[in-house]
């Protein structure tokens, strides 16, 4: 009853892609089972319970199978390998989803007129991303030997490294491999390790052990590439908050001369009337009410020369009827 339950929602889901997958099938056989889960295999979709999420150890299951999966203390077991993968306080929302496989996802579904070569493109590149195990080439890779310089899957690693000397070489997920030093272009046997502080030598200043001791560089001052990065990484952050604080400085005076203008030459604001209206006012600012005041002070004035002409005239006419 499950099973036939589990075969109704998978062609549910794969009715929306059937032609490209149809045509995946013609163009790569096994390949089109990277669009379904492991565990119950149902379509993977772009989200929802069946959203792919990947596990610690590279495997793909969907959300909720990840839901379903004993848990152990604050950890899932992957249903294919065994290894571990730790949970953070979001629980199964906290892994990372398959990014890859859900871009071959809506691409399938949302380019049903060139299916085949977008499908081959995306599979090829999800193929070379994939690091095999450099023991067992059939194998996905997991771990990184840092003493080895070597990608082994959980089997191998156990393998090549059971001894007790081997054992103590430290080995991490494939997401906290370190960095590759970047080789010196003169001695390239040699990891770049030190920059040259030399005046004539900043054109390249990069330098390795052997340019250090015995070549262009040998008797130059020097400091060690992380310090160098660290105080070019300080540099930067300083001048990033410089201009930052510049910024704000620029954004504040800024605020302030719109406000002068505002005050200088009036706006208009919202008011409400008594019935609770709203409705816009303009407000005189500085320089109207200054060009109001003098516009009224020199009407004024014209008012009172205009009364002391009328009393002058008023005056010489009485006296002129006198004479």
């Amino acid at each position: 009853m499950a099973a036939a339950a589990a075969g109704i929602n998978k062609q549910g889901a794969l009715a929306t892609m059937e032609p490209c997958i149809r045509h995946g099938r013609g163009a790569h056989g096994g390949n089109v089972k990277v669009l379904e889960c492991g565990v119950c295999e149902d379509v993977f979709s772009l989200q929802g319970d069946k959203v792919p999420r990947l596990l610690l150890c590279g495997h793909t299951v969907c959300h909720d199978c990840l839901t379903r999966l004993p848990l152990h203390g604050r950890a899932v077991r992957c249903p294919f390998d065994r290894q571990v993968t730790e949970l953070g306080d979001s629980g199964v929302w906290g892994l990372k989803k398959n990014f890859a496989l859900l871009e071959l996802l809506e691409r399938l579904q949302n380019g049903a007129s060139n299916q085949s070569g977008m499908a081959e493109d995306v599979l090829k590149g999800m193929g070379e991303c994939i690091i095999r195990c450099d023991e067992d080439e059939s194998h996905t890779a997991s771990m990184y030997c840092t003493v080895c310089a070597t990608h082994l899957c959980a089997e191998c690693s156990q393998h090549t490294h059971s001894t007790r000397t081997l054992a103590k070489h430290r080995r991490v997920p494939l997401a906290d491999k370190p960095h590759e030093k970047t080789l010196c272009p003169q001695h390239q046997v040699h990891a770049i390790e030190f920059v040259c502080l030399e005046e004539a030598c900043q054109s390249g200043p990069l330098m390795c052990c052997v340019c250090k001791e015995y070549g262009k560089h040998q008797g130059h001052k020097h400091t060690v590439l992380e310090t160098e990065a660290n105080q070019i990484r300080a540099s930067i952050l300083d001048m990033a908050h410089c201009i930052r604080s510049f910024t704000d400085e620029v954004s504040e005076y800024s605020r302030k001369l719109v406000g002068i203008v505002q005050q200088i030459e009036g706006g208009e604001q919202i008011v409400e009337d008594g019935i609770g209206m709203a409705h816009t006012e303009h407000v005189p600012g500085t320089a109207e009410s200054a060009r109001s005041c003098v516009r009224a002070y020199f009407a004024d004035l014209h008012e009172t020369l205009c009364r002391q002409e009328e009393m002058a005239l008023s005056v010489w006419t009485l006296t002129s009827g006198r004479g």
